[in-house]
């Protein structure tokens, strides 16, 4: 374990400011700060002959550190599983001597000099082969305790089996239920429907038979009418004698003409058609209170049901990452600006705050700020404001060539800021690194994890009492990591640009 803990801090050492990884073909400049000779030569194609971290000119022509890449070499070739463990060594690491002796209070193995030192003296220290039938007992003594647990697991095993056999039985009978229940619903629904639509049919026919109706008849007595019309019209150019015989007969005959004024919509339609919208407002004003109330319990019962789950059975089962949907607090998103006092000198933040740039060209002064909150040499910035209790959310935006490269997520407010930067949770800083190509979650002792997602718009959402920093992919709203931790002080939005021209941008 110790060799392990050594072979990590060393392979801290070894990482390139730039692309925060184990040196590869390590340079060393006039300046006397280490690179990648692709990570540098790729910032020098981008902006002027600079030291990334101290800003001085230095010569392109870099020289390669052989001290380095043998020292990367064998650090990189070291395997702490093939180092000798305590059972494989018959000396004391100590003083070289051969182990005769074992201290039954420390339960460690002593040479002749251990069993003299203070450490020791007052012990019971015996010889080992005294030790060993001593323990070969207590070993057996050990194994019959175990063989007893064994059998008591054993005869419970059957019952426990049983159990879990009863509790998927009432599961699936559980679910028949739910479906039958559902379906008879869906059929009520479906029937009520089929009825409603069937009588505005009905209606809509007899409303149809009903126009035919009405535009005949209306069609016959203009057609009476124009005959009269006509006839008086024509009588009217006769002789006096003719005009006046039969004119009592003829007048009498116009006079009584019978005009029919036919009913558009007979009222029994209309009765009809009022009891089907009564019908159908009384329903639809059911089924919204039903709706609300059903929406209103199943997010109560939802957020009951989920809570302690794990993310990726949450995502697996219900299709969605709700880490920050607990019951009792709002996860709407939370308005975020950048902190211009904690940016580095070459970030360019918009007047709105809202947009960080990291600048082509670097700025001539190499000069340190005085401002103790600002980032250097690392070109991070903070946003704002603080959380420090409750759930937020919000939204960045990757943009710059490539798709830029930068490290996204939170850190706590007492995080260095000078220097140096170790980011991982361990030191207050909970971030994936995006670049064009990949995403990795940086954990602790220098540790990554790659992310299947590489996502350009990510949404980050913080839960300060579940101790949740839940990041998702804002396009298509897919679960990309979570860390669990639990935070000792407010923390902050935190952006790390690592290539020129990269922009993030806040939302809202």
């Amino acid at each position: 374990m110790a060799s392990q803990q050594f072979s990590d801090r060393l392979k801290e050492e070894l990482l390139c400011p730039i692309c925060i990884d184990i040196l590869q073909n390590p340079v060393t400049l006039d300046c006397g700060h280490n690179f990648c000779l692709r990570c540098i030569s790729r910032v020098a194609e981008e902006t002027s002959s600079k030291c990334p971290l101290c800003g001085k000119s230095v010569r392109k022509n870099y020289e390669p550190n052989w001290l380095l890449v043998n020292l990367v070499e064998k650090v990189q070739a070291m395997d702490p599983s093939e180092m000798p463990t305590e059972k494989e060594k018959d000396r004391c690491e100590k003083h070289e001597e051969k182990l005769h002796y074992f201290c039954d209070l420390d339960g460690k193995l002593l040479c002749m000099l251990c069993q003299e030192t203070k450490e020791h003296k007052s012990h019971n220290v015996l010889l080992i082969e005294e030790a060993v039938p001593r323990y070969q007992e207590k070993l057996q003594l050990q194994v019959e305790v175990l063989k007893q647990k064994e059998m008591v697991i054993k005869q419970a095993k059957p019952q426990g089996e049983q159990k879990i056999n009863n509790f998927m039985a009432k599961v699936e009978l559980e679910k028949q239920k739910i479906t039958e229940e559902f379906q008879q619903l869906y059929q009520t629904l479906q029937e009520e429907e089929n009825f409603l639509l069937s009588r505005m049919n009905w209606l809509a026919q007899e409303g149809d038979s009903g126009k035919n109706v009405y535009v005949t008849a209306s069609e016959t007595q203009l057609n009476s009418l124009k005959l009269q019309i006509d006839s008086l019209m024509e009588r009217q150019h006769f002789t006096h004698k003719e005009m006046l015989k039969n004119i009592k007969i003829i007048l009498c005959r116009s006079e009584g003409f019978p005009f029919l004024s036919p009913t558009p919509v007979p009222s029994h339609l209309e009765r009809k058609l009022s009891d089907a919208q009564s019908r159908h407002k009384n329903l639809a004003s059911y089924l919204k209170k039903f709706k609300d109330h059903l929406k209103n319990e199943g997010e109560k019962d939802r957020s009951k049901f989920l809570k302690g789950m794990s993310d990726k059975d949450i995502t697996k089962f219900f299709g969605v990452p709700v880490s920050c949907s607990s019951e009792g607090t709002s996860d709407s998103p939370v308005p975020m600006t950048f902190d211009e006092v904690t940016a580095h000198p070459e970030l360019i933040i918009s007047p709105d705050l809202k947009t960080a740039t990291l600048d082509f060209i670097q700025q001539e002064s190499s000069d340190e700020p005085t401002d103790p909150e600002c980032f250097y040499p690392f070109r991070c910035v903070l946003g704002f404001p603080g959380l420090s209790r409750g759930r937020h959310t919000w939204e960045t935006q990757l943009d710059g060539p490539g798709g830029g490269a930068c490290m996204v997520g939170v850190a706590l407010g007492q995080a260095a800021r000078r220097g140096f930067l170790v980011i991982d949770p361990l030191t207050g800083f909970w971030v994936l690194r995006i670049t064009g190509s990949e995403c990795q979650a940086l954990l602790e002792a220098g540790a990554r994890e790659d992310l299947p997602a590489c996502p350009r718009k990510v949404g980050i959402c913080v839960d300060f009492e579940c101790g949740e920093v839940v990041f998702y992919d804002a396009v298509t709203n897919t679960h990309i990591y979570t860390f669990h931790t639990s935070f000792p002080g407010q923390v902050f939005p935190f952006y790390r640009l690592l290539f020129p021209g990269t922009r993030i941008t806040l939302n809202p």
